[in-house]
């Protein structure tokens, strides 16, 4: 019998440095390319796009609720319908430390503003990414499933 997804599917696969984070057949994987929210279905044309800090939010073939997964920034390669991230840091919504992310939020905040004090530009804008990942990893968080496989 032939498989009733195929070309109706796509898998959907992310690195980071730590190793593979993610790997699943999606109906549609979104995500936050540098230049705006990009959505890829099944059959999209090739593409090589440059991602932002930002949420990966992919919709499974089993399940209505999607999936989420904090990226820090990476690159993203579609082809035959696989999705390919390489990000240089990730993490799945079940998987983030909420402790640990609210305090790296609160160093930041700190930092920030010690920065502002010294007028030192280069060092609030490290801040303000470090912020910037840091409310990433806690908005993905709030997406964690009650049941998860």
């Amino acid at each position: 019998m032939a498989d009733t997804n195929e070309g109706k599917m796509l898998t959907v696969n992310i690195l980071s440095p730590d190793g593979e984070v993610y790997a699943h057949h999606a109906r549609s994987c979104r995500v936050h390319a540098i230049d705006g929210w990009l959505t890829i279905l099944p059959n999209h044309l090739p593409l090589v796009t440059v991602l932002d800090i930002g949420a990966v939010i992919v919709t499974r073939l089993n399940s209505e609720e999607p999936d989420y997964i904090a990226i820090n920034g990476g690159a993203l390669t579609f082809h035959d319908n696989n999705v390919d991230i390489a990000a240089s840091f990730a993490v799945r919504a079940r998987d983030v430390d909420q402790a640990h992310v609210e305090v790296m939020k609160n160093q930041a905040e700190a930092d920030m503003q010690e920065a502002l004090s010294r007028q030192d530009q280069s060092s609030y804008l490290r801040a303000r990414i470090s912020l910037e990942r840091a409310i990433n990893q806690i908005n993905v968080a709030k997406h964690k499933k009650s049941n998860v496989k």
